[in-house]
């Protein structure tokens, strides 16, 4: 069996058949209880030749967010609609100055 493991020792996959480049070959009896079924990416490390329970990991099933929108992020939207509606207002202001320049060539 093969893991593979990231930058920070965390085992982010594993192979039963055949190989993987970059890949770790360790034993089964290496493997703690119920990895198979327990397992998830980042939920184990790899350090000094032993598969550990990486005790950090948050499952991002779990990780819940707010519903409401924070106040900062209320202002920042209120500000990038303030932005679209002078963009719009603008882009009117040009149309009408490029039609009275067009008209007064004409006279």
């Amino acid at each position: 069996m093969q893991i593979i493991v990231n930058d920070k020792n965390e085992i982010t996959d594993y192979v039963l058949l055949g190989q993987s480049s970059g890949g770790i070959e360790i034993a089964n009896e290496t493997l703690p209880d119920n990895f198979f079924d327990t397992f998830k990416p980042g939920c184990y490390l790899y350090k000094d030749g032993q598969i550990i329970l990486n005790k950090n990991w948050v499952d991002p099933n779990t990780i819940t967010k707010s519903e409401t929108p924070t106040a900062e992020q209320q202002a920042i939207t209120a500000m990038a609609q303030q932005m679209a509606d002078q963009q719009q207002h603008i882009a009117s202001l040009e149309q009408a100055l490029t039609a009275l320049a067009q008209g007064g060539a004409k006279s």
